[in-house]
C-alpha cells in the first residue's frame, strides 16, 4: 500500500512551517480540503492528530538545543514556535516525562537523577525517533508516477 499525496504534503507543509503559528483552518485553506477530512485523513495515515504532530515535532527538534545551548527554557521555547513558556513546558513534560530543566540535568556528567527518570527520558526519546523515521519512510513510500497499468486479462 502507498502513501497518500495530501498527506505527504500535508507533512511537507508542517514541516516546512514548524516554527510559525499553524492552525487546523489554515491548513484546509491551503490545500482546500475540509478540515474534518484532513484531520481525519492524517490520524488514519500517520496515527497522531496533526496538532500532536506539531508539538511533538517541535519538542523533538528543542532537545538538541536543549542539549547545546545554555538558553533560557523560555528563549527556546519560543524559537521552537511555542508561544509561550507554560505550553512548551507542559508539551515537553507530557512527550519526554520530565521536565526542560530536568532534562538539562539528565545530560550533565554527575547529574542527580534518577535512574526512573533517565529511563523514562530514554524510552521516550526512542519512541520520538521511531515515529519520525516511521513518518520518514511514508514519505518515501510513494507510488510511482505516470506508471501503466496492465489490466490482468493481457498477463
Amino acid at each position: 500500500m502507498f502513501s497518500n499525496d495530501l498527506v505527504i504534503n500535508i507533512l511537507n507543509y508542517l514541516d516546512n512551517n514548524l516554527y510559525t503559528q499553524i492552525s487546523i483552518n489554515e491548513i484546509s485553506n491551503f490545500f482546500k480540503y475540509n478540515k474534518d477530512y484532513i484531520m481525519r485523513l492524517f490520524k488514519k495515515e500517520i496515527n497522531i492528530t496533526i496538532i500532536d504532530y506539531i508539538n511533538t515535532k517541535r519538542i523533538f527538534l528543542s532537545l538538541k538545543k536543549i542539549r547545546n545551548t545554555n538558553d533560557s527554557i523560555l528563549k527556546t521555547s519560543l524559537d521552537a514556535g511555542f508561544s509561550s513558556q507554560e505550553y512548551f513546558c507542559e508539551m515537553f513534560h507530557k512527550i519526554i516525562g520530565v521536565s526542560p530543566s530536568k532534562y538539562r540535568k539528565s545530560i550533565k556528567v554527575g547529574n542527580d537523577l534518577s535512574i526512573s527518570d533517565k529511563n523514562i527520558i530514554r524510552k521516550n526519546i526512542i519512541k520520538l525517533s521511531y515515529l519520525f523515521n516511521n513518518v520518514d519512510k511514508y514519505k518515501k513510500n510513494i507510488p510511482p508516477k505516470n506508471t501503466v497499468k496492465v489490466l490482468s486479462i493481457f498477463k
